[in-house]
């Protein structure tokens, strides 16, 4: 008897399903069939720049999986483009984001679970983000520390409204990052935009559904920017929690 197949976690389907050559008149050959699961793998390896190890995670399955199916989404997509074929996307064994994760971590489908509710829904324009930052201004740069950052500017996304506050935690002896991390999640924050950050930090904020993002060099409002255009990628590593720095 065959093993079954794992579903792939997928964070939403393509919003374009079918790729075809500017002259539909005369298709070479029969169309192909691009799985969605093999989309979602190059949409985040490609698209999103993660490793296939990373890929993996977010779809939960092995890594020598994604490995297959991102070479067989490649190789799809190869033919169709050389051959002047008809792509089209649908199909595979997957399952859909379901939010319970509080909020997705690849930075796509915007799922949202509802902390009153319980219920999930698209909620990305209603969401707070927050940024470790220099100073209490606006065009601040990002300070490299998170759980020593001077100052948090918080934005609403929905309003378009910025906030300081100050981090109370900055000039702690001891657990800066945890400290912190809990003050970000009592903010009501959904997104954290900052260079680095602990484990400990990291666990504080994945618990409360705070998703964790890498900011580029740049000010505070350039990431924001950088983060509404799909251009950063999660934080996937965590560096180790110790004394007087997080």
């Amino acid at each position: 008897m065959s093993r079954p197949k794992k579903c792939r976690k997928v964070c939403d389907l393509p919003g374009i399903n079918v790729f075809a050559p500017a002259d539909l008149c005369a298709p070479s050959g029969d169309e192909i069939v691009l799985m969605i699961d093999e989309f979602e793998a190059m949409r985040l390896i490609d698209h999103r720049g993660l490793t296939q190890e990373e890929c993996s995670r977010y779809m939960n399955i092995a890594r020598t999986t994604v490995q297959q199916i991102y070479t067989d989404a490649r190789q799809k997509v190869a033919t169709a483009l050389v051959e002047g074929r008809v792509l089209r996307i649908d199909g595979g064994s997957y399952s859909l984001c379901d939010g319970n994760a509080e909020r997705c971590g690849c930075g796509a489908c915007g799922r949202k679970k509802s902390r009153s509710s319980g219920s999930t829904e698209r909620s990305l324009n209603t969401m707070k983000i927050m940024i470790p930052v220099d100073e209490n201004k606006e065009g601040t740069n990002v300070c490299p520390s998170f759980g020593r950052s001077p100052y948090y500017m918080l934005f609403d996304m929905e309003s378009r409204e910025i906030r300081f506050l100050e981090n109370t935690a900055a000039n702690a002896p001891g657990g800066a990052g945890i400290k912190a991390a809990q003050f970000v999640a009592d903010q009501g924050t959904d997104v954290l935009l900052t260079p680095r950050c602990g484990e400990n930090a990291a666990q504080v904020l994945q618990a409360a559904g705070v998703a964790l993002y890498q900011t580029v060099a740049g000010s505070a409002e350039e990431n924001i920017a950088a983060y509404e255009a799909g251009s950063l990628s999660p934080i996937t590593q965590f560096h180790e929690g110790f004394h007087g720095r997080q």
